[in-house]
Order: C-alpha cells, then sequence, then structure tokens
C-alpha cells in the first residue's frame, strides 16, 4: 500500500481537488493520512481510505505532518500539500524508480506552478536536490525521524532530505513522478511566508545539519 499524507487547513475546495487526483491516478491500494488544522470540521464525502485527524489544538505544520507520517501504514510514503494535483502515471513512477534504487533513500517529485509560469521541476539547496513533494520508506522515515519539529514551516522538506543524506542514503529526483502545485494565495499562505519563522528555520538547518563541510558538498 501508499500513504499519502497531506495537511490542510480551511482549504475544502483545494483539499477535494487534491482527493479527487488521488482517486483517479492512483493504481495501487493506497491511504491518505490527513492533519486537518481547519478551524470548522472538513464536510466533505470522502472514500474510506481518506483518514482525517483533527489537530486540536493546532499541532502546526512541522508536527502535523509528523503526526501523519507516524499514522502511515504504507510501505512508501508520499508527501504533499493541500493545493496540489497529482498527474496520471506520478505514484506508478515514484514507487517503481524507489524499488528499483534501494540506496536512494529520498524521491524528488517534479512539480510545475502553471499559475506562476513554472514547468515541471524540483529544487535544491547546499548542494543537494530536496524534495518539496518527495517518497520515502516508512522504514526509514521512521529511523530518522521525518520532518525535524525545531523547524516551524520553511525547511522542514530540507531536514529531512538532510537526514537521509546523514544516514548514509541518496536523494534522488524521479522526472517521470509529477504534480501540478497551484499556490493559493490566501490567508494561510500569507501567515506561512512569515519572514522572521522563515529566518528562525533556516537559522536551525544551518546551525544543525551544516557545522562543517557536507560530505555530499564538493
Amino acid at each position: 500500500m501508499l500513504s499519502l499524507v497531506t495537511g490542510t487547513r480551511n482549504r475544502p475546495r483545494q483539499f477535494a481537488r487534491l482527493v479527487e487526483s488521488i482517486q483517479q491516478y492512483t493504481p495501487m491500494p493506497w491511504e491518505l493520512v490527513v492533519s486537518d488544522a481547519s478551524d470548522y470540521p472538513l464536510e466533505l464525502d470522502v472514500p474510506a481510505n481518506v483518514r482525517i485527524l483533527p489537530e486540536r489544538p493546532r499541532l502546526g505544520c512541522t508536527r502535523g505532518y509528523n503526526r501523519a507520517f507516524c499514522e502511515s501504514r504504507g510501505d512508501w510514503v508520499l508527501w504533499l500539500n493541500d493545493d496540489v494535483e497529482v498527474c496520471e502515471g506520478y505514484a506508478t513512477a515514484a514507487v517503481n524508480f524507489m524499488e528499483a534504487h534501494p540506496r536512494i533513500g529520498l524521491g524528488a517529485l517534479h512539480y510545475s506552478e502553471p499559475e506562476n509560469g513554472k514547468p515541471f521541476h524540483v529544487n535544491s539547496a547546499w548542494g543537494c536536490i530536496y524534495a518539496n513533494f518527495g517518497i520515502i520508506s516508512r522504514d526509514l522515515g521512521n529511523q530518522v525521524g521525518w520532518f525535524d519539529e525545531e523547524i516551524g514551516m520553511y525547511g522542514n522538506d530540507n531536514s529531512l532530505t538532510l537526514r537521509v543524506l546523514l544516514a548514509g542514503y541518496g536523494v534522488s529526483d524521479i522526472p517521470d513522478a509529477k504534480v501540478i502545485h497551484h499556490p493559493e494565495q490566501d490567508a494561510e499562505r500569507r501567515h506561512n511566508e512569515d519572514p522572521a519563522q522563515r529566518a528562525h528555520d533556516n537559522e536551525v538547518l544551518q546551525r544543525k545539519y551544516m557545522p562543517r563541510r557536507a560530505p555530499w558538498q564538493a
């Protein structure tokens, strides 16, 4: 089974779009584990394999995702945002790649942002690819501890990438595994773009994971 993990807050329309795309394009058995920090219950007709975990009280982005990761039951865990829709072939490409490359610990899905004119791509920082939307085995995720909970929002995906690398595994992009990101310019995004939070998260990453030149940097 493939475990899909996401967090959501006050975005029922976007979340419904995500669920619809997962239902359409995920051929293997799957579950979707959702950390829901909404101010009101999600009143949506979702299939039985969508498990919604209300945050009461609110946990915050990183802790919410980590709780959902720990609740997952699949061999592979793939995380997404609530404002994403998956593309045809994404799941098969991601799982097949990871099974064919056992020394790759984390796979980064390619994503596009059509509203911003951005083609399919992955991002990099500190000399390595990281996964905005990624796939990892549940066993390795449990081993390295998923997202670093000292990081509030920006940089939690970087922290998992760095933990995987420091555990001795590789990180690779998976060009045939694609999702579309529709960045919503709403109150949640404006809250998440707090510059003080960004500065804090960057400081944590530098302090904890970059005290010396990393082994993957030339």
